[in-house]
């Protein structure tokens, strides 16, 4: 076999497993991405993101694998500019997933900084490979070759005698790139538009039904929340009234406390400004919380004892979570009902929710209705999944 035949014969064998590789790596990363697959595939999740890591390396393996042969791929395509755009821009996609891809898997052996852009840029990539990926495969498919032959039988369709407008193929492709673009562009939108336009965590009033709705009791600071957020939930978004929520701080303790709402909005509050880290990769920094420290509860209610874990109930009657007797006497963790000066909207875990600012969210417990002091450890929602019990940061 010469060694141009079998130079041929490699490159089709890694861009065909390429393909197949790119297509698992799209399907599992759109189901990561999809907030309202979170509920149905919340079991598996862990596993899924295991699977897309992994297809990740090996769609790096078959990358390395075409390096040694890339010149070679290139001085055979000559003058074939077209294609040689082609293979830039694929490696050029590829390689940016592969290095956020990275960074995203190892964020805690990154700054901070560099996880959020590498999670905007990863989401970047993929829903701007996806549609290139998609088109390459449909204008290289079977059937736009058997138009690419019919060429050389067919007359153009012409206006003028000397003036061909367009041939079934341009139009094919034509056809099916502007499809695409309108499928997706709306995607792409709402993915770049929060980088370049100020997004802030507000809440929605026309939607808020905590009533009375509390006030800011101390100045604005830290400026307001740097960055995005992305609202994450494992159930439906539980709606909550005045007269349907309260809290509730019970167990291992001397004197249990409950609270209605107009109970809740007398305590006197505290202000701090702290980041937020998500184990997925995305950030909001300087973020304003106004709130109770959960300290202060567990000083009203008299701990006993044998108690040496804190229990965390969601709203939502599904999610919970635990920390140590000892985390929950840090400092920083409050129980909050605003951000940035304002009522925390339901959507993202209002009226009040937890704040632990050096763990990962999903310590961060929305929808807080109750604490309960237990004397053994509680393995919480994401961590029965997979997720690591150290969630520090």
């Amino acid at each position: 076999m010469s060694e141009k035949k079998r130079l041929w014969k490699k490159l089709v064998w890694l861009h065909h497993s390429n393909a197949w590789i790119f297509l698992f790596l799209a399907v599992t990363g759109i189901i990561l991405y999809l907030p309202l697959l979170r509920p149905v595939l919340t079991v598996v999740r862990v596993w899924i993101r295991d699977v897309h890591i992994i297809i990740g390396f090996l769609s790096c393996v078959v990358v390395l694998l075409y390096t040694p042969a890339f010149k070679k791929h290139m001085k055979q395509l000559g003058k074939k500019m077209n294609q040689k755009v082609n293979v830039y821009v694929v490696l050029f996609i590829l390689g940016g997933l592969f290095s956020t891809g990275f960074i995203l898997t190892y964020h805690r052996q990154f700054p901070v900084g560099w996880n959020a852009a590498a999670l905007f840029l990863h989401d970047l990539f993929t829903w701007a490979g996806i549609p290139y990926v998609l088109y390459h495969a449909v204008s290289r498919s079977k059937w736009i070759k058997r138009f690419r032959k019919q060429k050389k039988k067919d007359l153009p369709y012409l206006i003028e005698k000397e003036n061909p407008v367009i041939n079934r193929r341009k139009f094919v492709q034509i056809a099916g790139g502007s499809a695409l673009f309108l499928v997706t562009a709306p995607f792409i939108v709402k993915l770049v538009k929060p980088g370049f336009v100020p997004w802030t965590f507000t809440n929605g009033q026309s939607e808020y039904q905590m009533l009375p709705e509390p006030k800011a009791a101390y100045p604005l600071k830290g400026g307001g929340g740097d960055g995005r957020f992305r609202p994450y939930t494992v159930t439906t978004i539980p709606s909550f009234t005045a007269e349907n929520w309260s809290f509730t701080v019970d167990g291992l303790v001397e004197r249990p406390l409950s609270y209605t709402w107009s109970e809740f909005l007398t305590l006197p509050r505290k202000v701090q400004v702290s980041d937020f880290h998500c184990v997925t990769g995305w950030s909001v920094n300087h973020v304003t919380w106004e709130g109770i420290p959960l300290q202060e509860f567990l000083d009203l209610v008299g701990v006993q004892g044998e108690a040496t874990y804190v229990k965390l109930y969601s709203g939502d009657g599904v999610y919970t979570d635990s920390l140590t007797l000892d985390q929950a006497h840090m400092d920083d963790i409050m129980v909050a009902l605003l951000i940035d000066g304002e009522p925390i909207d339901q959507d993202y875990g209002g009226p009040v929710r937890l704040i632990v600012p050096k763990m990962y969210a999903y310590k961060s417990v929305k929808w807080l209705t109750r604490v309960e002091l237990i004397a053994e450890d509680h393995v919480g929602y994401w961590e029965q999944r997979g997720y690591s019990k150290d969630a520090w940061i």
